[in-house]
């Protein structure tokens, strides 16, 4: 496979190398850079051993390609020696016995850095759940727990000086996927204010049509949603609905089922959708709280701006994905979707059922390589 020239830093040195298109950056760092402390294990981002930082954010980098990683500022545990935080952690996690075998430790402590850095003043069941994405299995998880507690009033000072961690994680990519061309164009929204809820705001750019007429095409929710990779409603009594959304993750497929109700300003052009559902195979669960707004696009008449808003709660074995930045470009892939079939219901044009597998997460990594290098 051609190789391609790669330009970051790592741990605050210039690294320049050649580098497979389809390379991850847990394979980069650790082959090519002999940075072994990143480790590896379940390769489909859900362990959380690989954790490393990409300009200051927890990313996995066994599911980050490396040359998505041009220009940025990747830090290993490796780099991480003269951090006072990550040197109370250690101190906690030795003190706690917050470890047994270690494997999970690296990508553990970079974790539980970032909480006490973003999140000062949070409690145990908050806690949890942001830990949730990195899985131990000697520990049982209560000297982490105490160990990551202790330094939270610490680093609440020097996390209040610091920006939300969403602001950031909305400006890295791991698949890139806003390189794939053909697509309506999504452009991330301002973040909004942290909740316990994971988030994600964007925009999307309908053309074709006035912000009137893209209102009435929403108004059919089920048409709507039939323009959605994966979604089906199955009832709509034009306020409760029932339907579904399937979504691959590689080998991993889930297929949530649940109810909703949705609310609609037609004077405003917004809409809330509150709903939950539950994959029955694995077991979990998920909340939505959805809001869209219809608007008029400021520099043509041809065309409307959807604002769309989403917090949720994922519970249960597939939790880890739900805060990963995969998740986010995922969506984001789903929705410059969803905006190209709005786009041919405003000009007439028949939308095609989204196939029975849903959005796949690989089929978006080997669509962003054909776009972005030819291959």
């Amino acid at each position: 496979m051609t190789r391609h020239e790669l330009n970051l830093q790592v741990n605050g040195a210039a690294v320049h190398a050649l580098v497979e298109a389809r390379q991850s950056l847990a394979d980069f760092l650790r082959d090519q850079r002999q940075l072994t402390g990143t480790h590896v294990s379940c390769e489909q981002g859900v362990c959380g051993a690989c954790t490393v930082l990409v300009d200051g954010q927890p990313v996995r980098s066994c599911i980050t390609l490396s040359v998505a990683c041009e220009g940025r500022s990747v830090q290993t545990i490796e780099g991480m020696e003269d951090d006072a935080t990550m040197g109370r952690l250690r101190e906690a996690f030795n003190r706690e016995h917050a470890l047994q075998c270690g494997f999970c430790t690296p990508g553990m402590l970079i974790s539980a850095r970032d909480i006490v850095t973003r999140l000062p003043g949070i409690d145990e069941t908050r806690l949890r759940h942001e830990l949730a994405g990195n899985l131990c299995r000697c520990t049982g998880y209560a000297g982490i727990v105490r160990a990551v507690s202790s330094n939270l009033a610490q680093a609440g000072a020097a996390a209040t000086s610091k920006p939300p961690a969403a602001a950031a994680f909305a400006a890295f990519d791991p698949l890139d996927t806003g390189a794939v061309e053909g697509t309506a164009p999504v452009e991330a929204a301002a973040p909004a204010a942290h909740s316990g809820t994971a988030q994600i705001e964007e925009s999307i750019l309908v053309k074709g049509c006035d912000a009137a007429r893209l209102w009435q095409i929403l108004e059919d929710t089920k048409a709507a949603a039939a323009c959605i990779p994966g979604a089906h409603i199955d009832r709509y009594d034009g306020r409760e609905l029932a339907g579904g959304v399937r979504i691959a993750f590689g080998p991993i497929r889930a297929n949530f089922t649940g109810t909703a109700t949705v609310e609609r300003d037609d004077a405003a052009r917004q809409a809330q959708l509150l709903g939950s559902g539950t994959d029955a195979q694995s077991r979990t669960g998920a909340s939505v709280k959805i809001t869209y707004r219809v608007s008029a696009d400021d520099k043509t008449s041809d065309a409307a701006r959807l604002l769309i808003g989403m917090d949720y709660t994922v519970q249960g074995p597939l939790a880890q994905f739900s805060r990963s930045e995969l998740v986010r470009s995922l969506v984001r892939q789903l929705l410059r979707e969803f905006g190209r079939n709005l786009e041919k219901m405003a000009s007439g044009e028949a939308v095609t059922q989204a196939p029975a597998a849903g959005l796949n997460a690989f089929a978006l990594i080997w669509r962003w390589l054909l776009s972005k290098f030819g291959l």
